[in-house]
């Protein structure tokens, strides 16, 4: 009856490496994730968020005449 099943519990040693070595990885990047969703870590002023956020051309133009 469970015929179509019958395999899947016999994985080779590399497909269970590359299960654990994916796991490994998506782990790695979800704390990453999250430490930089927590922490982001922009306070340099070098930061390009600070040439976007305070830019000395704040002031508005004046309309010009065609």
């Amino acid at each position: 009856m469970m015929d179509h099943s019958a395999g899947a519990s016999h994985a080779s040693l590399l497909e269970w490496m590359l299960v654990c070595a994916a796991a490994v990885i998506l782990v790695w990047v979800l704390g990453l994730a999250i430490r930089y969703t927590i922490r982001p870590r922009e306070a340099e002023a070098t930061h390009i968020k600070r040439r976007i956020l305070e830019d000395e051309n704040d002031e508005p133009e004046e309309a010009r005449r065609r």
